[in-house]
């Protein structure tokens, strides 16, 4: 072959700006490989007509393609570049990065309207009344306490089962901002449940048979130094005193400046409903 008319690794690193390692990474992934290679020296020789090609799988790298992908928008020969294709799909997940940045910029909000409500909680002694909205919560079986073995293994496991759930694939179903411990007092008993708010934007969502809808209403709050929602009738003697069913939550209190080794914990009970 008349080597003349080719481009040695090295021209075409220079002419294209891509590092030589780069170069030799596209050839062990296929999508560029040299025109020709020098069977006593092992020496890599290219074409002016695989600069393109080159230019191309930078494209793919500035869109966030995969370049394991790229061979999909190029023919088998590698002389022609299905650049609508690649120009499409780049388009496709340039939108969906769209979304995941509202989706994370949504979350941040939440947190930091809990961290200002939190912070403002501190700020008060003894018990506060708090109105909150509704509330769709992912739940499981639990009967212990928060920075336990059993709740971090349990929720981690949630956190887990909510992100590879079909409705989250589709934007239906999304995490909330808190997470605890809840217990639903009834004349026919008690249950108790870790849980995981999530954000049911579809009926589906609200469906299934982990979530739990708690409806908005009042509760009377108190800021605790351990977590125990088991002693809600010792906190709130007088709303246990009353016959009502009864919503218990506790989570952690997520402050500016969060304490790792004594965190504090949010107690609520909800009110008695207006008439009674």
């Amino acid at each position: 072959m008349d080597k003349q008319n080719l481009l040695t690794i090295g021209n075409l690193s220079k002419q294209t700006g891509v590092h030589i390692k780069s170069l030799r990474y596209y050839e062990q992934l296929g999508i560029l490989r040299p025109a020709h290679t020098d069977p006593d020296t092992g020496y890599r020789y290219y074409t002016l007509s695989q600069i393109p090609v080159v230019d191309a799988i930078r494209a793919c790298t500035f869109l966030d393609i995969p370049l394991k992908e790229f061979t999909s928008f190029l023919t088998e020969d590698q002389q022609r570049i299905h650049y609508k294709k690649l120009i499409s799909h780049g388009t496709m997940l340039a939108h969906q990065k769209i979304r995941d940045i509202q989706e994370k910029l949504h979350l941040l909000e939440k947190f930091q309207k809990q961290m200002d409500r939190m912070e403002g909680l501190r700020r008060h002694e003894g018990q506060t009344v708090h109105a909150l909205p509704e509330k769709y919560c992912w739940t499981a079986p639990y009967a212990g306490k928060q920075h336990s073995t059993d709740y971090n293994v349990l929720i981690t496991n949630m956190f887990d089962d909510i992100n590879r759930n079909e409705l989250n694939v589709r934007n239906e179903l999304r995490l909330g901002a808190e997470a605890g411990l809840l217990s639903f007092h009834r004349s026919s008993g008690t249950e108790r449940f870790l849980y995981v708010e999530v954000e049911a934007t579809k009926r589906d969502a609200r469906q299934l048979k982990e979530v739990v809808r708690l409806p908005a209403a009042s509760f009377l709050c108190s800021i605790r130094k351990e977590s125990d929602i088991g002693k809600a009738p010792l906190v709130f003697p007088e709303l246990f005193a009353q016959e009502y069913d009864k919503i218990i939550m506790e989570t952690e209190l997520f402050s500016g400046d969060y304490d790792v080794v004594h965190p504090k914990f949010e107690l609520r009970c909800s009110l008695p409903p207006e008439g009674k």
